[in-house]
């Protein structure tokens, strides 16, 4: 209170008439700001234990209903990217096997690059009850050389392009992704 009183009108003196030194200023601020905490930590440590309203995949920062959208986003999404990933246009299934000028062959299929999907959800701006969910991935194309045709099909094929894709879906309220 001193403190506080002497921030607004300087001129006040202690009860011994002294003018309070800057480090007993310091001191009672500290004091203050430790004792206005109290209240807060008080009330913390009486509710108990609370109980994070986030589940592991989603950002903590979700509400519960956000959350568990994330949580069946991100299912419907897995299954979706495996989905994709087995039936892709030039996949490994319809591998491409070329001979080039040098006489090597060179075997390429597209994949989807499963260690780096990204599924993300958010509220739909026009309309808090629909969210928006979206899938960030990279397709690759894979290719290996080898001397025969056999040999560049079984051999270690290795990213030499990638094309970053982006698919939307939406859902009302637990409604199913579409």
């Amino acid at each position: 209170m001193l403190a506080e009183a002497w921030l607004l009108n300087p001129r006040i003196e202690t009860c011994t008439g002294a003018r309070p030194t800057m480090r007993t200023i310091v001191l009672l601020l500290a004091v203050c700001l430790l004792l206005s905490t109290l209240p807060a930590q008080a009330a913390e440590s009486a509710s108990g234990p609370q109980l994070s309203a986030a589940t592991t995949d989603a950002p903590e920062h979700m509400d519960r209903e956000l959350a568990r959208e994330h949580q069946r986003f991100t299912q419907f999404a897995r299954q979706q990217v495996e989905r994709m990933n087995a039936n892709i246009i030039g996949g490994k299934h319809s591998m491409q096997i070329r001979k080039a000028s040098d006489g090597l062959y060179h075997a390429s299929y597209k994949a989807i690059d499963l260690g780096e999907v990204v599924f993300r959800v958010h509220r739909a701006k026009h309309d808090p009850r629909y969210f928006v969910g979206d899938i960030v991935y990279k397709e690759l194309v894979m290719e290996s050389v080898g001397q025969s045709a056999e040999a560049c099909r079984k051999g270690s094929f290795e990213p030499v392009a990638e094309k970053s894709n982006r698919i939307i879906y939406s859902s009302k309220r637990g409604g199913g992704w579409k």
